[in-house]
């Protein structure tokens, strides 16, 4: 599942603001969930193991337009905070039968399948899968089963959301899978780093 927002100028990738201006931000957001789609469409082919939707924030009709590009059935996060609407989206996806969940987010330009394939093998022996993030955060999350307190009483947004998981999946019981740590497009410095990698 990949969660996502419409693309909207004052109101996306605010952070990126002081370098590129609220219409570049907004552009630079549509650029990374496009890409992020790019390689994602294809899990979800007639052999696949993978159900694949996108998960928008809204039903505005930049996220409807993408849904239709990429060819990926359109769903509701729920309201409130981000660990809510994760948990409500790894619920419903379990409850629907899948035997495995996984969401991931649309701003992070050095994932791709192998990473997802990692996260689904990992889930065969662990509870809990975190695809951790450079910040402190992580850029994919998955499960085989829901727990509502794995998402509860998280700082996000902040470095410690990763360190703050794993002791509520301690607590929890629950065993954990670590993949390889990757990098997010948050800051200047991110989408600097991400447009050398575009350019070389």
């Amino acid at each position: 599942m990949v969660f996502a927002k419409a693309a909207e100028a004052g109101a996306s990738k605010t952070r990126l603001m002081p370098l590129l201006g609220a219409s570049g931000a907004a552009a630079a957001h549509a650029e990374l969930v496009q890409r992020t789609l790019a390689w994602v469409a294809p899990l979800a082919g007639a052999n696949s193991r993978y159900a694949v939707s996108l998960w928008g924030a809204s039903q505005h009709r930049m996220l409807k337009a993408w849904s239709r590009q990429a060819g990926l059935p359109l769903r509701q996060q729920a309201d409130g905070d981000l660990g809510w609407r994760m948990q409500h989206a790894l619920a419903n996806a379990l409850a629907q039968g899948a035997s495995k969940a996984i969401v991931v987010g649309s701003d992070c330009p050095v994932m791709n399948s192998n990473y997802i394939d990692l996260a689904q093998r990992a889930l065969d022996e662990a509870d809990i899968v975190f695809g951790p993030a450079e910040d402190g955060g992580y850029v994919l999350v998955g499960c085989k089963r829901s727990r509502a307190e794995l998402f509860e009483g998280i700082e996000w947004g902040s470095s410690r959301v990763l360190a703050q998981s794993l002791a509520k999946a301690e607590a929890c019981g629950l065993s954990v899978a670590l993949l390889e740590t990757l990098w997010d497009v948050d800051r200047p410095e991110d989408w600097l780093r991400y447009r050398r990698r575009v350019d070389e």
